[in-house]
């Protein structure tokens, strides 16, 4: 005999909020994503960074409320928290990286 795999069903009703809750989280990634990229660059002020932050916690509340709408187990509830919090450090690592090459690589061109 086969395993058969059990899925909670997700009620027709709820689709609307599951779409506009997975939105808000591409939505909310993408503007994390921009302003602190943008504030790191110097084409915006450094002071509209924090807004960065706020779209971070929005899109981790929202995608946690995904899980909850989609009846994730708790595991891939953790997982994805886990994910938010490399998603938080990922544009600060690519940042710090470039700012160590150039002085790196910079330093080897001038000699």
């Amino acid at each position: 005999m086969e395993p058969v795999i059990m899925l909670p069903q997700i009620a027709a009703d709820e689709f609307l909020r599951i779409f506009v809750v997975a939105t808000l989280v591409l939505v909310f990634g993408v503007g994390y994503a921009a302003l602190i990229t943008l504030s790191k660059m110097g084409l915006i002020p450094k002071r509209v960074a924090p807004f960065g932050y706020i779209f971070w916690i929005l899109q981790a509340y929202c995608l946690y409320d995904l899980s909850v709408l989609i009846h994730s187990s708790p595991f891939t509830a953790k997982v994805l928290m886990v994910a938010m919090l490399a998603y938080f450090f990922a544009p600060h690592l690519y940042f710090y990286l470039i700012e160590q090459s150039e002085k790196r690589y910079g330093e080897a061109e001038e000699s």
